[in-house]
């Protein structure tokens, strides 16, 4: 049939038009669906593996996904299903078991040639971060064993001390001690002497563990403590199931939970709150609770888990795929002896007038989401204030709080501040959480509040110098046992008294 030219020019428009819009959409975006054996799955997270950007799928299941410029997989998440993988158009979403396995045989952390799945092999970053922290140390951390037995400090080979000897003292607390400190030990017998913790319970709170947490409920807060506050989903029949933050964790042979709650603090607060014979030893999960931080939307692992901006891939050459630095959080879980100087802010003001000197100190807790110092009750920061005269000599403060005998030989009497939970005795001095107390005084800093304490001193001063110091534990526990990092300088300043009755420079 003959078709005149401008007719050929627009049928061929027309068929270049309708060829477009029968294209298929994979062009510039994949589409495909969600399901479970319960139907189409609403609100799951598909993303290209790796990439930042996601899609969610609509009420039918439903997802477009741009397309990725490097052709990784896809994957598809929900909290309580287990990661699904693969191409489209359907991705199915499988049901994370409901049972735990009380048979498990936990996963070693240390790197291995001899056995392919110890967690080290694959993911060397994350281990050598975490054998630098407190939690690789929960179960071998000589001081704390040697508050668990007694033993001497120095070197571990002196006889039991009579005092600030858990198992001695109160030997029916050995159970909790270890239901956080070695979460994977077990005994038949009840006998839970961390001493005797072997292998991979040896490495206290390891991956394995943490990965093992289905879920971390709040709900029983004080009355269960450690591995008996969480719910564990340890797999059977030599599978391996891992929960974590990240939605697009995929490998061979394994399978892994999407468990958005690893970025929430509920996550830490089995650990990190407890009423402990009837002593609120550990409360940093509460004090969250009330502060400013919470209300900003800030969780523990904001701070202590902040990514290094440095790892950008969790298994290198181990069929890890590269991400975005600031989605890989650090397992160093820096503490305080890290993040005092930054957090704990004290400033002098000095005035003259005509009766003599006026020194106020003003101490704040900056950017902190707990009262600090928190954690373990025998934390304490020790503020000295100090005034000399023009040749050198120490004046003593004619008013103003003194430092009690419980702040250590060298500073009782001093002008000063405890800032600390300070479980004590009738006569003052600290008690081990474990035995009964006369008074629980709480002057620790609560954060964003500044605390001010006022101290006078004779004309003749003209010099103040005003330290902060942290210490891990008592001065007479720490003295006893010879233990010789027991302090921190937080800061140490010292400010020539003016003239005029100004703050000076």
């Amino acid at each position: 049939m003959h078709c005149p030219r401008g007719a050929a020019v627009l049928l061929f428009g027309c068929l270049i038009v309708g060829l477009a819009t029968l294209s298929p959409p994979s062009c510039d975006a994949v589409h495909g669906i969600v399901t479970s054996d319960a139907g189409p799955v609403a609100g799951a997270i598909v993303r290209w593996q790796g990439a930042t950007d996601a899609a969610h799928t609509d009420e039918h299941g439903r997802f477009k996904l741009s397309r990725a410029r490097r052709q990784h997989v896809i994957t598809a998440a929900k909290p309580g299903f287990l990661i699904a993988a693969g191409s489209p158009p359907r991705l199915h979403l499988a049901p994370v078991p409901d049972d735990d396995n009380d048979d498990y045989a936990w996963i070693d952390p240390t790197p291995d040639p001899g056995h392919a799945n110890n967690c080290g092999n694959c993911h060397t970053q994350i281990h050598d971060a975490w054998t630098r922290s407190a939690h690789a140390g929960a179960a071998k951390n000589p001081k704390f064993l040697h508050l668990f037995a007694g033993t001497d400090g120095h070197d571990g080979s002196g006889p039991p001390a009579a005092t600030w000897n858990l198992q001695a003292e109160h030997p029916l607390g050995s159970g909790v001690c270890a239901a956080c400190h070695a979460p994977t030990l077990t005994s038949p017998e009840l006998d839970y002497d961390v001493r005797q913790a072997r292998g991979v319970h040896r490495h206290g709170v390891h991956c394995d563990y943490c990965h093992k947490i289905a879920d971390a409920p709040v709900d029983k807060l004080g009355t269960r403590f450690g591995r008996d506050g969480y719910r564990l989903a340890r797999p059977r029949g030599g599978e391996q199931l891992f929960f974590g933050p990240l939605d697009d964790a995929v490998r061979a042979g394994e399978s892994f939970a999407y468990a958005p709650f690893y970025k929430d603090s509920r996550y830490c607060a089995s650990c990190h709150e407890g009423v402990i014979f009837g002593v609120h030893v550990y409360g940093t999960y509460s004090e969250w609770l009330a502060s400013p931080a919470r209300r900003d939307g800030k969780h523990c692992q904001d701070c202590h888990m902040t990514p290094t901006g440095t790892m950008t891939n969790i298994a290198p050459g181990k069929g890890g795929v590269k991400r975005d630095p600031r989605t890989l959080a650090s397992h160093h879980f820096p503490g305080a002896a890290e993040l005092l100087r930054s957090c704990v802010q004290v400033k002098t003001a000095v005035a003259r007038t005509g009766a003599g000197i006026t020194v106020t100190v003003t101490t704040v807790a900056r950017n902190a989401g707990h009262r600090v110092p928190t954690g373990f009750i025998d934390r304490h920061l020790v503020l000295i204030v100090e005034g000399r005269d023009g040749d050198g000599r120490v004046v003593a403060a004619s008013a103003g709080p003194v430092l009690p005998e419980r702040a250590g030989a060298a500073w009782v009497g001093k002008s000063g501040w405890i800032y600390g939970k300070q479980h004590v005795s009738a006569a003052g001095r600290p008690l081990p959480f474990w035995l009964s107390a006369a008074e629980l005084i709480d002057t620790r800093l609560v954060p964003e509040r500044p605390d001010q304490k006022r101290f006078s001193y004779p004309a003749c001063v003209q010099t103040i110098r005003v330290r902060m110091v942290y210490r891990r534990f008592w001065d007479e526990v720490a003295v006893r046992r010879k233990w010789q990092d027991n302090e921190i300088l937080v800061s140490d300043e010292s400010i020539r008294a003016g003239d005029d009755g100004d703050e000076p420079p």
